[in-house]
């Protein structure tokens, strides 16, 4: 099996333990896919990603006209600093508490 690197942020990673994530201009996450499921499917570039989001042309222009673009990050930056966080500063929601038993 041929292990694929890349470059992510200066650091040589494997790709297997990467995933893309898209952004909107103001930083929020818009949707995100690891760069390698099993053996046979792999997305290695940005244009690759893209494809993957936006099927057609049409959705890759609108897409760019938007001002979506690809980040590839490594899966550990993924859980340490993103997790569920895919809102920016300016978006992000402010939490509440359930009314449950235990906060009570």
């Amino acid at each position: 099996m041929t292990i694929l690197y890349a470059d992510v942020e200066g650091q040589q990673e494997p790709l297997d333990e990467c995933a893309w994530i898209e952004r909107r201009p103001c930083g929020c996450i818009v949707s995100a896919v690891v760069a390698v499921v099993e053996d046979n499917w792999t997305l290695a570039t940005p244009e690759q990603a893209a494809e993957h989001w936006h099927r057609t042309k049409r959705e890759r222009d609108q897409a760019a006209r938007a001002g979506l673009t690809a980040e590839l990050i490594t899966m550990r930056h993924y859980r340490k600093n993103i997790g569920a966080k895919w809102e920016c500063e300016q978006h992000t929601k402010t939490g509440y508490v359930l009314d449950t038993p235990e906060n009570r």
